[in-house]
């Protein structure tokens, strides 16, 4: 018998990008109690417009906060199994697609799609890579995964199936400015 492959994410591990933007949204209410308001050589309109910006950080801080504590309390874990002939792939947080248990026969290719487009802040222009996940079906169905809600990196998940003969490719797009060939691009097979 075939030993199954286990792969498990803690909580704290899925709640660390919701506990990072806490810490974010929490800089400007800290900023503003302890420096602005205190200080009496700051004008009275950017004292204001300071506390407006603590009023937003609180409550970005606040929403994040109420996420971090709904995957704490979530009972359940995530993880995933894949034994010979299944793939079980839990989630504390259902969300698109997940929680799912589905027959490994069911299962055409893995696919993982690098996008690189174009973005601009203050500082000018730069490239920036989303990465989407999907799983094709035989009955020509696609499951799409989100690294984030998952809670499990796909990538993970993808690679293990392709130890049990699943396809997994890799494909590339260019989106950025000025980019001649916009289409989907053949990477390689893991």
């Amino acid at each position: 018998m075939i030993e199954p492959n286990v792969i498990q994410s803690t909580k704290l591990r899925v709640a660390s990008i919701h506990i990072l933007w806490v810490c974010v949204g929490l800089i400007w209410p800290v900023l503003y109690v302890i420096a602005i308001h205190p200080a009496d050589h700051i004008g009275g309109f950017f004292k204001v417009f300071f506390a407006l910006c603590a009023l937003v950080g609180g409550a970005f801080a606040l929403s994040e906060g109420r996420r971090t504590l709904r995957i704490f309390n979530a009972p359940g874990g995530w993880k995933v199994t894949i034994d010979a002939g299944r793939l079980k792939w839990d989630t504390a947080i259902p969300c698109d697609n997940l929680p799912m248990d589905i027959e490994l026969k069911d299962i055409a290719k893995a696919q993982r799609l690098e996008t690189l487009s174009t973005g601009k802040d203050s500082d000018g222009e730069y490239t920036e890579t989303r990465e989407r996940f999907e799983l094709y079906l035989t009955d020509d169905r696609v499951l799409t995964f989100d690294r984030s809600t998952a809670g499990i990196n796909p990538h993970r998940v993808f690679l293990e199936l392709a130890k049990h003969g699943i396809r997994y490719e890799l494909w590339s797009q260019d989106l950025t400015k000025g980019s001649v060939n916009t289409s989907k691009i053949f990477q390689s097979v893991y």
